[in-house]
């Protein structure tokens, strides 16, 4: 019970901080993909694009992708600029210290309530290189839209090489098998650079103000 009451009180509050925020986009990815490697560094340079067209990015505040992705929101912002870099932190005991690009920190004990302020403020989810964790993450986020639990977002893996191989088994052998349904697949994009997640992201725009 009382797990329950601090979850509800991790919600309230995360969404009393993030209220004055629009365009969120949220950047999932693993916290061991180092600095000098290619992916925290074109997870970098995706952020800082994204930042300079106006979308703030939330991470899990951790190191690796998350960092490389609010490191690269942080750069991006001169003084006309009202994006924000956000972290939702979970209290793990190891891996998860608040990297130091986190503007507006917010710390979790919980990973349901955590996952529900991810789900409830993301206009698009991108999702780098990563590990169970990240596969975590990006599955429920899935369910969630396949059941009509949640509205639909763009779902974007970032970086052709890393998710190919992933992406042809879902349509090779769940769609083929009838397990899931090829509306279901339709919000899922596999892109290499940021004019692809940006025409996206502009995309959903242009289809949200159709309907």
């Amino acid at each position: 019970m009382q797990e329950l009451l601090n979850g509800y009180k991790e919600v309230c509050k995360s969404f009393e901080v993030l209220k004055p925020y629009e365009n969120i986009l949220t950047i999932f990815g693993g916290a061991r993909v180092q600095r000098q490697s290619e992916a925290y560094q074109k997870i970098e340079r995706l952020a800082f694009k994204l930042g300079r067209e106006g979308y703030s990015i939330m991470t899990g505040g951790g190191p690796g992708i998350m960092e490389a992705a609010n490191k690269g929101l942080v750069e991006s912002k001169d003084k006309a600029t009202k994006v924000v870099s956000i972290g939702l932190n979970i209290q793990l005991p190891y891996e998860q210290a608040m990297n130091p690009y986190v503007e507006i920190p917010l710390i979790f004990e919980s990973f349901f309530s955590r996952k529900f302020v991810f789900n409830h403020h993301s206009i698009g989810i991108v999702v780098g290189q990563g590990g169970f964790g990240t596969l975590d993450e990006l599955s429920e986020i899935l369910t969630l839209i396949a059941t009509q639990k949640m509205q639909k977002i763009p779902i974007i893996l970032y970086g052709r090489d890393y998710w190919r191989n992933f992406l042809q088994w879902i349509e090779g052998v769940m769609l083929k098998e009838g397990l899931i349904t090829k509306e279901e697949l339709e919000i899922v994009s596999l892109v290499d650079s940021p004019e692809e997640v940006l025409r996206i992201l502009k995309n959903r725009v242009i289809e949200t103000i159709h309907h």
